[in-house]
């Protein structure tokens, strides 16, 4: 049997783009689906990376309550979790480099590429999760909660 940090490993690897839930200005949850830029690179720490504008909205969002969820499913399944941590901007320009994809100019006025003052990553670090390994619709079994 699969340990339950390799069954998400495996969920998250399945999505190239995932859904984040931050608590916006007034509150509330807020939701928006991201392209999970290093997908295919998880490892047991669960880190998801993002590309944003570094002045939207849910910049300014998690800058005042980095508390956050992310979401994913295995298309055709029922498979699916939910990761439960903080969100933070990388500073790293290593790293923001080799994120860095040419559609991204389309996106930042300047042009400045991947030295647009804009161009921003961030990292959603887990501190928990809720798993849900349904196989086959059989939705009896309870979910698997755990810390990371």
């Amino acid at each position: 049997m699969k340990s339950v940090k390799k069954e998400i490993i495996e969920v998250i690897k399945a999505r190239e783009t995932v859904f984040v839930s931050t608590i916006n200005l007034n509150n509330f949850p807020e939701t928006r689906a991201l392209d999970n830029v290093l997908n295919r690179e998880i490892d047991d720490k669960l880190e998801i990376y993002f590309i944003s504008d570094s002045n939207s909205p849910k910049v300014q969002q998690f800058k005042k309550n980095n508390r956050a969820s992310s979401y994913c499913y295995v298309t055709g399944s029922w498979k699916n979790m939910i990761l439960f941590g903080n969100l933070e901007l990388v500073a790293d320009k290593s790293l923001k480099d080799k994120l860095w994809r040419e559609e991204f100019s389309q996106h930042y006025k300047n042009k400045n590429g991947k030295d647009d003052e804009r161009y921003g990553v961030f990292k959603f670090a887990p501190t928990g999760y809720k798993y849900y390994p349904y196989e086959d619709g059989d939705l009896s079994c309870p979910p698997q909660i755990g810390s990371i």
